[in-house]
């Protein structure tokens, strides 16, 4: 199972500090950058991932939008890749969610 997290940040003042400690934490979490706001991370199950919500709440600036996706590695696997490779976190653990990187 696959958590990506979504972040929007506005143009409000404080808001630069806030979404910088908040991608700091995703880093320090495990999570991936997959693209300039949105990180990724394998969960073993849900209960995990329900975990990993409640973290994020706790560090989730005021301001802007934090989306949570919640995906399974079925779903995963039907992302459709325009142009580049697959990255090497997708070589490393492919369909296998319980490697823990």
């Amino acid at each position: 199972m696959r958590l990506i997290v979504i972040l929007s940040p506005t143009d409000k003042w404080g808001t630069k500090t806030e979404y910088t400690k908040i991608r700091r934490f995703l880093q320090k979490d495990g999570y991936i950058r997959i693209a300039p706001e949105v990180f990724m991370r394998v969960v073993q199950n849900r209960k995990a991932s329900e975990k990993h919500y409640r973290r994020i709440e706790e560090v989730a600036p005021k301001t802007g939008v934090v989306r949570l996706l919640r995906l399974t590695e079925n779903q995963y696997n039907n992302i459709y890749m325009v142009t580049g490779d697959v990255d090497y976190q997708e070589k490393t653990v492919g369909t296998n969610c319980h490697i823990m990187i």
